[in-house]
């Protein structure tokens, strides 16, 4: 069964494409748009596993921003009451909701990286007290969730293509098979499902449609991931500026104390080191240059597979079958290689 987005999902979820649109561009949909394939078999798939994707993929992106955000934030409440800009009055009023604010983030946090890591084999002290408390659901492991069902959703999202293959049922299931052990049982169940499904006609109508609409496909996933690429390639950029342009102030901060004498000065000495580290911190855990390149080189596989199947004449289905399975591995791969790109990026602490 599905699990329905909460509060708490609609949370991380604005946060991660807050950061992803405003820092890599609005989304863009991909032209020209799918032609549709009519007269291919239906296969309803037992879950839905795009929308398990999307949940726990803004569960892991939307965690691992807001521990960095607020490590940082706790940092600036830490070093307010240095800043020589309120009166001993105000921080013995503000010394109090300070601390509050400030333990309130580091509490925050350690909840976030306890919920949404993975399962350790061997659960420690905290761990086991935590659970006699109450908390239950521990150790969700987001990140690996993501994985899996992002996996599984792309297999899914194109059985028209490997169901409606004029005359002959496709199956790649042993890619999803080959992924771990984890995947196993889906692939399985998959299978079993795709079997029953009745054989797709072989008239030139249909075989006609069908090559329109793969040719469609390629040409969307490749619209994707230019745009993907040009997306992630630009938030590293300027996260990766941001981080630099803050080790410069810091330097201009240090250099200005031999002129001037104020504590504020020291402040941002040690304020702008952390959002370097913020920016740092974000940029290892986010993985957005490998991403980026990941779909330029997809872009360079779909152009090449475009032309291969425009070079080839109608009706020639065995070059079909050949491009349509070289597809679908590209496809998988690629949804592999995001997998293990992040699999060592568990939800963090800071």
């Amino acid at each position: 069964m599905t699990h329905k987005p909460n509060s708490i999902d609609r949370l991380y979820a604005k946060v991660f494409f807050a950061f992803r649109d405003r820092l890599g561009g609005k989304p863009v949909v991909p032209s020209p748009a799918m032609v549709p394939l009519t007269g291919a078999p239906l296969l309803v798939a037992p879950r839905d596993f795009e929308a398990e994707a999307g949940i726990y993929g803004n569960r892991y992106r939307g965690a691992f921003l807001l521990n960095f955000a607020l490590g940082f934030a706790a940092v600036v409440l830490a070093l307010v009451p240095l800043s020589g800009l309120l009166s001993q009055h105000m921080l013995h009023v503000l010394a109090i909701p300070l601390s509050i604010l400030e333990i309130s983030c580091i509490v925050a946090i350690m909840l976030i990286h306890w919920y949404g890591r993975d399962q350790l084999e061997h659960e420690g002290r905290v761990i086991r007290g935590l659970r006699a408390l109450g908390l239950r659901n521990l150790s969700q492991g987001w990140r690996r969730r993501w994985g899996q069902a992002r996996l599984a959703a792309e297999h899914v999202r194109y059985f028209d293509l490997m169901l409606g293959f004029p005359g002959k049922v496709l199956y790649a299931d042993d890619i999803l098979k080959g992924a771990g052990p984890d995947h196993a049982e889906t692939a399985t169940t998959l299978r079993a499902l795709a079997e029953r499904c009745p054989v797709a006609a072989t008239n030139p109508a249909y075989v006609d449609a069908y090559r329109a609409h793969f040719l469609s496909v390629v040409r969307y996933q490749h619209a994707y991931h230019v745009n993907n690429s040009h997306r992630y390639h630009h938030i590293h950029h300027r996260v990766h500026t941001t981080a630099t342009v803050c080790f410069y102030l810091t330097l201009a901060a240090c250099g200005l104390h031999f002129f001037l004498h104020h504590p504020l000065l020291s402040v941002l000495a040690a304020l702008f080191p952390a959002l370097a580290a913020t920016c740092h911190g974000i940029l290892a855990a986010g993985e957005f240059n490998k991403l980026s390149e990941q779909s330029k080189n997809m872009v360079a596989a779909l152009g090449e597979l475009e032309k291969q199947v425009l070079a080839t004449p109608a009706g020639m289905l065995g070059e079909l079958e050949k491009q349509v399975a070289a597809f679908v591995q590209l496809i998988m791969q690629e949804a592999v290689g995001w997998h293990i790109t992040l699999r060592d990026k568990d939800v963090q602490v800071v």
